[in-house]
């Protein structure tokens, strides 16, 4: 059975970090990195996630 997880970083370097430690698991990357600018009244956060696989 396929597992799939969607990982969430709050930085370039966070999400890096926490790809690094899946891929020694052997998951695969699906995909890119996608990236959300949260812009509001008082913040202006960016989020970063990638999807990764494990088969």
């Amino acid at each position: 059975m396929k597992e799939y997880k969607v990982i969430l970083g709050s930085s370039i370097l966070d999400l890096e970090q926490q790809i690094n430690e899946f891929l020694k698991m052997n998951w695969q990357l699906q995909g890119g990195v996608s990236v959300r600018y949260n812009r509001g009244v008082g913040n202006n956060e960016m989020f970063y996630a990638q999807a990764v696989v494990k088969i």
